[in-house]
């Protein structure tokens, strides 16, 4: 584990809603167009053999979703990735690859997104390629995003209560996944990618066993998710998730967040607790982990701050191999709280100067960890093995 504190933030990103608007024809509901485009570029990198210090990349974005017709929704979005204008230099040694899809930085295409949407009533049907946003399936993008190819449903059983099951089948890596498992994993698969996702394929969807270990000698039946919502009050929910993957491991994720209105302000506090443990030790090996966390914040729409804790336990660190980072404490370049006894803290606050500009600031400390990563991944000597040998910090 590195430590590093990073004084002015390395990248300068744009991104811009060319078009976002209903179509109407004949005064009639025609769906939905996104069109937009972002910009990201590498202003200022630590000296520290880690950071990347050249990249510019962009991602055009372009999906339509219709109207709604017996209550059913058709969604197709075509994102595109690639080095904007030819302004990277690919021969030094300290590219941003977490901002390509390619090892060149040419120019890919991914039809991401082409789902069924159906909401009968209280109850949600959905599947096909999307953008699955759920706690250990979202992470922080930077331009391709992941996207999940899944089959799922949702209801309401009682007022306050909802429940869901889902079927996830397939995967494909964004940008960012190489970056998850190189620099922020390090190697110990457990940043959101388990592997070195250009090796089978970036912005491709894969089945879970490839996505898990690189693989493509077997196959799995996938993830299979499970949840439960309940909302006593409105400023209560809790929340139960279970993700089955099929013989590699078993994740229990609950949360619960409540709010305290105050006069102008709004207290929130949040506790989370992930568990983890192996379903099939010959395709993972031995899992067991756990992590426990709490968040409060306080703030309105001006201004806000908040201060996080995480401690994880277990023999192992967790397999964070599918795109999830629920962590408090996880920050643009950390996500050491899912490592191996780590306790970490994480306080930060937003400003907003005016309309449309928010300036934020965090720091976070983790402290070190006992888990091991691959000597050639964080360039040392090869002696095999190698731990952590100090805390991290993140400015």
């Amino acid at each position: 584990m590195k430590k590093y504190t990073a004084g002015l933030i390395g990248l300068c990103l744009i991104s811009a809603p060319v078009l976002a608007a209903d179509v109407q024809k004949d005064s009639k509901d025609s769906g939905k167009v996104d069109l937009s485009i972002k910009a990201m570029t590498i202003l200022d990198a630590e000296d520290n053999g880690y950071d990347p210090n050249d990249g510019t990349a962009y991602l055009l974005k372009l999906k339509y979703e219709t109207a709604s017709w017996n209550k059913i929704k058709l969604g197709v979005g075509m994102y595109t990735n690639g080095d904007l204008f030819n302004l990277t230099d690919f021969d030094t040694e300290r590219v941003a690859r977490g901002m390509f899809v390619t090892d060149d930085g040419s120019e890919k295409s991914q039809l991401g997104e082409l789902y069924l949407d159906y909401k009968p009533g209280d109850s949600h049907l959905y599947g096909g390629r999307m953008i699955y946003k759920t706690p250990l399936t979202t992470i922080k993008y930077s331009t391709m995003p992941n996207f999940y190819n899944v089959y799922g449903a949702s209801t309401k059983i009682f007022s306050k209560t909802k429940i869901g099951i889902a079927q996830i089948t397939d995967m494909s890596f964004g940008a960012r996944s190489m970056t998850d498992f190189g620099l922020i994993g390090e190697g110990t698969k457990s940043a959101g990618a388990a592997i070195k996702t250009s090796t089978i394929g970036q912005a491709e969807f894969h089945d879970i066993y490839t996505a898990t270990t690189g693989k493509t000698d077997q196959s799995t039946n996938g993830i299979t998710v499970l949840n439960a919502e309940y909302k006593p009050t409105k400023n209560l929910k809790l929340a139960l998730w279970d993700y089955y993957v099929d013989d590699i491991a078993n994740n229990i994720y609950f949360e619960v967040d409540g709010g305290i209105p105050l006069t102008g302000k709004k207290i929130k506090l949040s506790a989370q607790y992930l568990t983890q443990s192996d379903t099939g030790s010959k395709l993972s090996g031995e899992l067991d982990f756990n992590m426990a966390g709490l968040k409060a914040s306080i703030g309105n729409k001006k201004w806000g701050a908040f201060v996080a804790y995480n401690t994880s336990s277990g023999d192992t660190a967790m397999l964070n191999a599918w795109g999830g980072d629920p962590a408090y404490t996880s920050t643009i370049f950390s996500r050491n709280a899912y490592r191996e006894n780590v306790d970490a803290y994480k306080i930060g606050g937003r400003y907003k100067i005016v309309k449309n500009l928010t300036v934020k600031v965090g720091y976070a400390n983790y402290g070190q960890s006992d888990t091991l990563a691959p000597a050639k991944v964080i360039k040392v000597a090869p002696t095999g093995m190698v731990a952590a040998i100090t805390d991290a910090e993140e400015l």
